[in-house]
């Protein structure tokens, strides 16, 4: 079987992000009630952006997105923080310190690793249990893997073997 070319693989993550986008919006909200807190306009404003999108989004994008909104800035920051926290966005740190973040997708099908090609920037689907080995070693020696706020890095099957 031939591997998935980069492009089909861009297609899959925007897909999965896409597909789970709304199942993940209510699991965070169901979530965050459970955890006792308060669903607010502007934490639902926030959610409803990272559902939306396929993309793994900035702070300031998300402040973008939002507009003209009553959401204030520093209500966009903290959300991202508190949502972090109660385990229903991940995010990723991108070169440059900037942070970029996204529903955590939940449900059956939707789990999945990023990996990221530092030459391109390309994000791929990475299976949800690539790193279950190494975790395991992890436990052995005393450490819980949150793989949720890693990226694998590398080089994406284009930059490996350019045409």
């Amino acid at each position: 079987m031939r591997p998935m070319s980069s492009t089909a693989r861009e297609v899959e993550h925007d897909h999965v992000h896409h597909a789970a986008g709304p199942r993940s919006a209510q699991a965070a909200v169901a979530a965050l009630r459970a955890r006792g807190e308060r669903i607010t306009s502007g934490r639902r404003a926030v959610l409803d952006v990272l559902s939306a999108s396929a993309d793994h989004l900035t702070a300031e994008e998300v402040v973008a997105a939002l507009g003209d909104s009553t959401v204030h800035r520093a209500t966009v920051y903290r959300t991202l923080d508190l949502l972090v926290a109660a385990g229903v966005v991940a995010y990723r740190r991108l070169p440059g310190g900037a942070t970029s973040y996204h529903l955590a997708a939940t449900g059956e099908g939707y789990e999945h690793l990023h990996g990221y090609c530092h030459r391109c920037g390309t994000v791929v689907v990475l299976p949800a249990d690539a790193l279950d080995d190494v975790g395991e070693l992890l436990r052995r020696a005393g450490f819980r893997l949150d793989a949720r706020h890693s990226d694998l890095v590398g080089l994406c099957e284009r930059c490996v073997s350019p045409d």
